[in-house]
């Protein structure tokens, strides 16, 4: 029974997630686990032991975390050098992403056994632990909690101060106040614990409805994106002459469709353009005579690579912002790698070609201010992770620009899931922002999270519409992730009457 009860919790956090449409569920996907770890009203002495409730945490994670990532072993094969490896992939990543849950539930398990309910203290676990999670070489964000209600924007305005941690926390002890209210023997408690409920569940809607309905209009510049559609194809031999003659062709297409009323940027995707564009005269000077001709920068995506003085060669995944008469005035390479597909963290693995690229990361900030209005760029796996916008956004940006490349995802949840982070991003920051995907998703998204324009996947199109720009740093962006800290005092104190506890029996 306390199996199905935590495999019962990872499947209720898989539906929270796109492509399910219950992203309700989160707010009570732990309490099934929780339910598990200790039976409500019981003893806390009858908490199942550590090592048992490590078992059930990981079997919630391993449930979770294979319905999140479903996609991986369906990946396109033409986007994989060896299809067969994405599923021992998949399996690797589900085993070590569901240690989370489990040490969580360990952890909650040991100090309920010492008098601290389980409901208090596995939300405050939880949060550090998914904070965690997304941190370090290998730090991986996607599916945390705060991300599942990325839809339902008007329900987290609140993450303007306390980032997506915030958010996570928040749905998180939600569960345990549920698991609280089960375990209350007596009426005034469970009464307590109630109301306490009602005031968590209530608070976010109307502080959403107060922030939307007396939020002053924020001014906006108009962004042109061209979606290209274009696969990997784009990398083979001798069609790099013809992807750039059609990305120059949908650009001055979006141009002469905009001739009244000009962009103030318009953007192309990340590695939008298969060459080095600041070193290939060829594709540099086509690429000038298109921005001279529609007199309108342009922010474009491509692979670039210098030689270094020992012969080999340095790859970056970068943007440059290309002005008319002017050229390239400035350039951002990638700084947040994704590991085993833009490198190798064990260099010596970069011998075998699993389709992985062999980038460096670069080492300025992608803030751009020669072109009227300064702003922030994010290239792909860098808006899933909150410290990169909110570091622009102190720098000075008045608004973000993702630049992405989906397509390997194929026609799966992923470009979804992908997408939705960036709103907590605009939320976080107040800023608006610009998306330009490859294949997909691309959108502008209102400082409020809400999507004010977006595409349809696998298919070319161009987008020029606002995007609305902040007006100035939000508590959040002033004082970064300081509810982890929160959570990590409660949980010190926790810890220390737990000992205290244990020392006196």
């Amino acid at each position: 029974m306390k199996r199905a009860l935590a495999a019962l919790s990872g499947v209720l956090l898989g539906l929270a997630f796109p492509r399910f449409p219950f992203p309700m569920v989160a707010l009570a996907a732990l309490v099934p686990l929780l339910i598990a770890l200790q039976k409500p009203g019981a003893p806390a002495s009858s908490a199942v032991p550590p090592r048992r409730a490590f078992g059930l945490g990981y079997l919630t994670g391993l449930v979770f975390f294979a319905i999140l990532l479903y996609w991986i072993p369906f990946l396109p094969p033409e986007n994989v050098t060896v299809p067969f490896l994405m599923y021992p992939a998949l399996a690797v990543m589900v085993a070590y992403l569901a240690l989370y849950p489990a040490v969580c539930a360990a952890a909650a398990a040991w100090l309920q056994g010492r008098g601290i309910p389980i409901g208090l203290s596995f939300p405050l676990l939880w949060t550090l632990a998914e904070a965690l999670r997304g941190t370090g070489t290998f730090g991986f964000p996607w599916g945390s909690l705060g991300y599942a209600f990325a839809s339902m924007p008007h329900l987290i305005q609140f993450a303007s101060i306390t980032g997506v941690w915030g958010v996570t926390l928040w749905a998180a002890l939600v569960s345990g106040l549920v698991h609280c209210y089960l375990s209350a023997r007596w009426v005034a408690p469970k009464v307590t614990v109630l109301l306490l409920l009602a005031a968590l569940t209530a608070a976010p809607y109307h502080h959403g409805r107060r922030v939307l309905r007396e939020s002053a209009p924020f001014p906006a510049i108009d962004i042109g994106i061209v979606q290209p559609n274009v696969g990997n194809e784009k990398w083979q031999p001798g069609v790099r002459d013809s992807v750039v003659a059609a990305l120059i062709a949908h650009t001055e297409d979006l141009a002469a469709a905009s001739a009244g009323s000009p962009p103030a940027l318009i953007v192309w995707p990340e590695t939008a353009i298969p060459a080095r564009l600041p070193r290939e005269p060829i594709y540099r000077n086509q690429v000038q005579a298109l921005v001279d001709s529609a007199g309108v920068p342009l922010l474009a995506g491509f692979p670039d690579g210098e030689r270094l003085p020992d012969g080999a060669m340095r790859w970056t995944n970068s943007a440059a912002l290309v002005l008319p008469e002017r050229g390239i005035v400035a350039q951002y390479d990638k700084r947040h790698l994704v590991p085993f597909s833009e490198y190798f963290p064990l260099p010596i693995l970069n011998r075998y070609d699993f389709g992985q690229s062999n980038f460096s990361a670069g080492t300025r900030p992608g803030l751009f201010d020669q072109a009227g209005v300064p702003f922030g760029v994010l290239i792909c796996f860098e808006s899933i992770f909150p410290g990169p916008a909110r570091d622009l956004t102190r720098q000075g940006a008045r608004y973000l620009v993702t630049i992405t490349n989906d397509p390997w995802f194929g026609d799966s949840a992923a470009p979804v899931q992908h997408f939705q982070m960036n709103v907590l991003r605009a939320i976080e920051t107040r800023m608006g922002m610009a998306r330009a995907a490859n294949t997909g998703i691309s959108a502008m998204i209102t400082p409020h999270g809400m999507v004010s324009a977006s595409t349809r996947t696998f298919v070319q199109t161009n987008l020029v519409a606002p995007v609305e720009l902040g007006s100035g740093p939000t508590f959040y962006t002033r004082h970064g992730d300081w509810v982890l800290g929160a959570a990590g005092g409660l949980l010190l104190l926790f810890l220390a009457a737990a000992l205290r506890r244990g020392r006196g029996r």
